[in-house]
């Protein structure tokens, strides 16, 4: 992959890394610091580096799937439930 496209791939995954974190905040009740922590112990970075199909997933799904890997049942069911 050229640099500049690597670049412009990196740029997209940091926006959608930063709308996932306003997900995590937003629908789940996280703090920002848990949003990151939750994120960096993720695999989003990876995935969206080796498959860009992934930005058709909404960062919404992406954080719901980072809560059902980190088995955080709670803030799942407080969004369910509330």
């Amino acid at each position: 992959m050229p640099v500049a496209d690597n670049a412009k791939l990196q740029k997209e995954i940091d926006v959608m890394v930063q709308h996932i974190i306003r997900e995590l905040m937003t629908e789940f009740g996280k703090s920002k610091t848990e949003a990151i922590h939750l994120v960096e112990q993720s695999n989003v970075k990876k995935l969206l580096m080796q498959d860009p199909a992934g930005f058709h997933d909404s960062p919404y799904h992406w954080a719901l799937s980072i809560l059902t890997d980190q088995d955080d049942v709670e803030a799942l069911e407080k969004h369910l439930y509330h």
